[in-house]
C-alpha cells in the first residue's frame, strides 16, 4: 500500500513511518522542517505541510495514488508557531476533505486517551473536535486513542518523566496517583499496521492501550529500577506549588521553547488517561505487552541514562551559560565600565578605536546571551559563544597577559565557559 503519513518527524509519526516502511508499504512522509527529517530518514518519500495554513487543495498532490492517511500531528498548546486549533480542527479537516474529495477512503486519525472527559483542556477539546471533524466524512475513518506511549526514544511527558527520575535521591510528582495503561511504541505501530488495511474495521474509536495498570509513581519506581538508579522517595509536589513551574512553560511556548510543562499538561492530569483497550482488543485480537514486560524486554543504555541525567541539568546549563554571557556585557557597561577602558587605553585603544571596541564587545556579550536564554538557534549561539571565548583569550593574551597570573583567574575560567557551550551545542536535539 501506498500510506500518507502526517506528522511523520514527530514523535509517534516517525516510528508508525518507520514501522510501515519497514513492513514494504511505501511511505509517503509529510511534516514541517522535512529538511532535517530527510536527512534523518532519506529512506522515506518526504513531502511539506503545515496544518497551520494548508488548504484542502494543498493536499490534491500530496495524495496521488495514496491508498491511506495515517494522522499523527498534533501540538500540546498555543505558542509561538503552534496553534493547536489549526493543528488539530480546521488544518485535519482540510486534510480530510481532501481525502474524500481524492477518494482516498482509508483514514485513521491518532487521538488521545480520555478527550471526551477533559473538557477542562483545551487540548482536549480540541482533539475533540478534530475527531467530530472526521466522523461526519464519508471514509473509512477509525479514531485511535494511545495511553502513555513508552519507546526508548522519549519526547513531551514521558521524556519528563525519565528526566524527574534522573533526580537524584527523590522522585517529584503531581499527584503521582493517576494511573494510566502504558502501550510500548511497538504495540501502537504493530496496531496501526494492522488497523490500515481495507478490511479492518471502520468508523470506530479505540483505546490503544496495555493491560497493566500503572499509577504515576509505580511508573516513576519502575523507571528507576530500569535506569539503574534504585529505588526513590516520591514526593508529592502540591498543585499550587508546581502551577508556577507550568506557567513558566506556558510562557517559554510563546517564546518558541516548547517544554512539556504546560497548563494543559497539568490538566490533562486531572481525567482519564487510562483508556479502555477492551473492544480494540476483542476486534484485532491484538496482545499489548505490559509496562514491566517492556521495560524488560528493552533494557536500558547509557544513552537512556544519559537523557535522563541530562533531563533538567542541560536547560539548566543553557540558563547559565547565557546569563553568564548577558550579566558579562551588563556589567561591563555599567559598574565595570572604567576597569574595561583601562585595559583598552593600556593596550593603546583610546578615543574612537577604544569606544568602537567596547561597545562591540559589550553588546556581542548582551546578545549571544539573550539568544541563548531564548533557545534561539543554540548551537550556532554556542559555537559564537566558543569562538568569542578564544577571541577574548587571545585579546587579552596581547592587551593585558599579567591577567594570566591574577589569582582570581579571569582568563584560565574562559575555558571551562567554552566546554560548556561545546556540551550546550552537542545536546541541542530534542527528537
Amino acid at each position: 500500500m501506498k500510506i500518507l503519513i502526517a506528522g511523520a518527524s514527530g514523535f509517534i509519526g516517525s516510528h508508525v513511518a518507520a514501522h510501515l516502511h519497514a513492513a514494504g508499504h511505501a511511505v509517503v512522509a509529510a511534516a514541517r522542517g522535512v529538511e532535517t527529517a530527510r536527512r534523518r530518514a532519506p529512506w522515506l518519500d518526504w513531502v511539506a505541510c503545515d496544518f497551520r495554513h494548508d488548504r484542502v487543495e494543498d493536499w490534491a498532490a500530496r495524495l496521488a495514488g495514496v491508498d491511506a492517511v495515517v494522522n499523527c500531528v498534533g501540538v500540546l498548546q498555543d505558542g509561538l508557531g503552534d496553534d493547536s486549533r489549526a493543528v488539530h480542527v480546521a488544518g485535519a479537516d482540510a486534510l480530510f476533505a481532501a481525502c474524500e474529495q481524492a477518494g482516498v477512503r482509508r483514514v485513521l486519525h491518532i487521538s488521545a486517551v480520555g478527550v471526551d472527559a477533559a473538557a477542562g483542556s483545551s487540548y482536549a477539546r480540541d482533539k475533540l473536535a478534530g475527531e467530530a471533524a472526521l466522523k461526519v466524512r464519508d471514509l473509512d475513518w477509525l479514531i485511535l486513542r494511545p495511553s502513555l506511549v513508552i519507546a526508548r526514544n522519549v519526547y513531551g511527558g514521558t521524556a519528563l518523566l525519565r528526566a524527574l527520575c534522573g533526580i537524584p535521591w527523590i522522585t517529584p510528582l503531581v499527584g503521582g496517583e493517576q494511573v494510566f495503561r502504558p502501550i510500548g511504541m511497538d504495540d501502537l505501530c504493530a496496531a496501526v499496521a494492522d488497523l490500515v488495511r481495507p478490511d479492518a474495521p471502520c468508523r470506530q474509536s479505540f483505546d490503544l492501550a496495555g493491560p497493566e495498570r500503572v499509577s504515576l509513581a509505580d511508573a516513576a519506581r519502575g523507571y528507576r529500577r530500569w535506569l539503574g538508579f534504585g529505588e526513590t522517595r516520591i514526593w508529592p509536589v502540591p498543585r499550587w506549588l508546581a502551577a508556577p513551574a507550568f506557567r513558566a512553560g506556558d510562557l517559554l511556548g510563546w517564546l518558541g521553547v516548547r517544554t512539556p510543562l504546560r497548563s494543559n499538561a497539568l490538566k490533562q492530569l486531572d481525567f482519564d488517561v487510562e483508556g479502555d483497550p477492551a473492544s480494540w482488543i476483542a476486534a484485532t485480537g491484538a496482545r499489548p505487552r505490559g509496562f514491566h514486560d517492556w521495560l524488560a524486554a528493552h533494557p536500558a543504555g547509557v544513552q537512556d541514562r544519559w537523557q535522563a541525567r541530562l533531563g533538567f541539568a542541560r536547560p539548566l546549563a543553557r540558563w547559565v551559560l547565557g546569563l553568564f554571557w548577558l550579566v558579562t556585557g551588563l556589567l561591563t557597561l555599567t559598574v565595570a565600565r572604567s576597569g574595561a577602558m583601562d585595559v583598552l587605553a593600556g593596550a593603546g585603544l583610546t578615543g574612537t578605536a577604544g569606544a568602537l571596541v567596547f561597545w562591540l564587545t559589550s553588546l556581542f556579550d548582551i546578545a549571544v546571551g539573550l539568544a541563548m536564554l531564548a533557545k534561539w538557534r543554540v548551537r550556532s549561539v554556542a559555537t559564537l559563544m566558543i569562538a568569542g571565548s578564544a577571541g577574548y583569550v587571545a585579546g587579552i593574551s596581547w592587551l593585558a597577559p599579567d591577567l594570566w597570573t591574577d589569582p582570581l583567574g579571569p582568563v584560565i575560567k574562559v575555558f571551562p565557559a567554552m566546554a560548556l557551550a561545546l556540551l550546550v551545542a552537542a545536546t541541542e536535539d530534542e527528537r
